[in-house]
């Protein structure tokens, strides 16, 4: 970065070059951790972190570059709100300024207070156009993100699918790769009962995702049998 909030054209096309020319050769769980230490060192940032669904908790880490990372990243999947959690239930970038003053989710902003998470990007990874998991970067201070910052997380989010992408097909039965697959196999199930529960609550597509998940997970059960269980029932009542 050259200036603040300024991400160079040229060190990102070296950046980007680099982590693909490694993860050729490279374990995709070793490639994730690559791609989100180079995304803290090209963002001039204090963290990064990569979450993705789980059939359990609906949204769970998977790698983050230091402790702050964690922390972000496990109070949201314990409170099921946050930008990364817009990120992946809206499919759509999300920002905020500071966390610790928005009011889109104070709760999340109580429990990170001095813990070092201020400013928080979150893009949507995504594979068969699907969101699968978010990608996101934060800084210890406010900071309003430039378009040339949310360009920049946008590539390395396309470089992220990729290397989930390879996971996925190499033959190997890693934890990653099925939880990967089991993303694929019932992230439209899951939107689909999150449209059933919006219309019959009126509720957002936040709530009725952390409703859905907060039910499966007070029956021990997972969040896409719980899911498929509500379309079945709606389907007999129809």
């Amino acid at each position: 970065m050259t200036a603040e909030g300024f991400i160079d054209d040229d060190a990102l096309e070296r950046s980007l070059a680099a982590l693909r020319e490694h993860g050729s050769a490279g374990q995709p769980q070793e490639m994730i951790k690559e791609v989100l230490l180079a995304t803290r060192r090209l963002f001039a940032a204090s963290g990064a972190g990569l979450m993705l669904i789980d059939e359990s908790t609906a949204l769970r880490s998977v790698a983050a570059t230091d402790a702050a990372a964690q922390m972000l990243e496990r109070k949201q999947e314990q409170l099921g709100h946050g930008p990364c959690v817009d990120a992946v239930v809206l499919d759509k970038l999300t920002e905020s300024v500071d966390l610790l003053a928005d009011q889109r989710w104070t709760e999340l902003g109580a429990a990170l207070a001095g813990h070092g998470v201020r400013a928080v990007l979150g893009v949507p990874v995504r594979l068969d156009g699907v969101a699968v998991g978010a990608l996101n970067v934060f800084r210890d201070k406010p900071h309003s993100w430039s378009p040339s910052e949310i360009s920049a997380l946008s590539s390395y989010g396309g470089l992220i699918q990729g290397v989930l992408r390879a996971a996925l097909q190499t033959q190997q039965r890693t934890k990653l790769a099925e939880q990967l697959q089991h993303a694929l196999d019932n992230r439209v199930i899951i939107e689909r009962a999150v449209g059933v529960l919006m219309g019959r609550e009126r509720i957002d597509p936040v709530e009725a995702f952390n409703g859905l998940r907060k039910r499966a997970r007070n029956s021990g059960r997972r969040v896409s049998d719980l899911a498929q269980e509500l379309l079945d029932a709606v389907s007999e009542a129809d």
